[in-house]
């Protein structure tokens, strides 16, 4: 019996929470084959690699908490159509997770290089990106 596999684009945005405000300081992507179907109010998690030392701070119900590790809730799944290279209508699925919120930039740095180095996550070109000097 052959496993189904969902293949699906997830999106994160990575927010700075200063005095209650937040502020875009990246947006993440990336394609990923899923064993499960994912289903809204569900959590993703990705732990790093054994022996690596990424280190933040992420916002809590009761204030920051140090973690190296991320969790995202899953707040949206939505579909849409595209026509491949051959003419054929392809359907791709897209999740959209809630904002991980952090306390500074320098937290936001140190989750995305977790998700950029080990879990293969980009920054999305189009949106937002305060972590780039320049």
């Amino acid at each position: 019996m052959e496993a189904i596999v969902f293949e699906v684009e997830i999106w994160i945005d990575v927010v700075e929470k200063r005095d209650g405000v937040l502020d875009t300081a990246c947006t993440l992507f990336a394609p990923h084959t899923l064993p499960i179907r994912p289903l809204c109010g569900e959590s993703l998690s990705w732990h790093q690699q054994k022996g690596a030392s990424h280190e933040f701070q992420v916002w809590s119900p009761i204030g920051p908490s140090r973690i190296n590790s991320v969790c995202a809730r899953i707040d949206d799944v939505g579909h849409y159509a595209v026509k491949s290279e051959e003419g054929v209508v392809v359907y791709r699925t897209s999740i959209r997770c809630e904002a991980i919120e952090v306390p500074s930039l320098d937290d936001a740095r140190a989750l995305c290089a977790l998700m950029t180095e080990q879990v293969g996550f980009e920054f999305d070109p189009y949106a937002v990106n305060r972590l780039v000097k320049g």
